[in-house]
Order: C-alpha cells, then sequence, then structure tokens
C-alpha cells in the first residue's frame, strides 16, 4: 500500500494502521513509538520528534527526508 497519497502524516500513519489490522497500542509497539507519541502523531498534533518521525517513516517504508518532504514541507516547495 502506497501510504505517500494521504493528505496529512497523521492519515498516512493511520491508513497504515488499519493495513495491518494494529490497534494504536499495537501500531505504536511495531513502530517503536510511545503510545502518546503515535497517537499524536496519528491526530496531526503538533510535530513529532525527529526520532519518532525517523521510526515512523521506517513503518511506512519511507525514508524521514520522503517524510519531511511530502508532509512537512510548504505547498510552494511540494509542487515543485
Amino acid at each position: 500500500m502506497n501510504y505517500k497519497d494521504e493528505e496529512t502524516l497523521g492519515q498516512a500513519v493511520k491508513a497504515w494502521r488499519k493495513f495491518h489490522h494494529y490497534r494504536m497500542g499495537d501500531a505504536a509497539r511495531a513502530a517503536n513509538v510511545p503510545y502518546a507519541s503515535f497517537q499524536r502523531i496519528e491526530y496531526d498534533q503538533g510535530n513529532p520528534r525527529i526520532k519518532n518521525l525517523a521510526l515512523i517513516a521506517r513503518a511506512l517504508d519511507m525514508s524521514t527526508d520522503e517524510v519531511i518532504a511530502r508532509w512537512f514541507s510548504d505547498d510552494e516547495q511540494k509542487d515543485q
């Protein structure tokens, strides 16, 4: 499944979790991210720490650079 098509990182994380039939706690453990941090990421609340972002990127089978470019750069740069 290609999570890059999702509008936000949180939506991509949720799609990944549902694709694997994980409950949130199971997904957090699978991604090796603390539960509260995973929950904030999935709900698009605040900005994740770079360590957690790297772990989420690995779970999504993406590089940290890809995640940052896709979901954390401004819209003008995404279109270039």
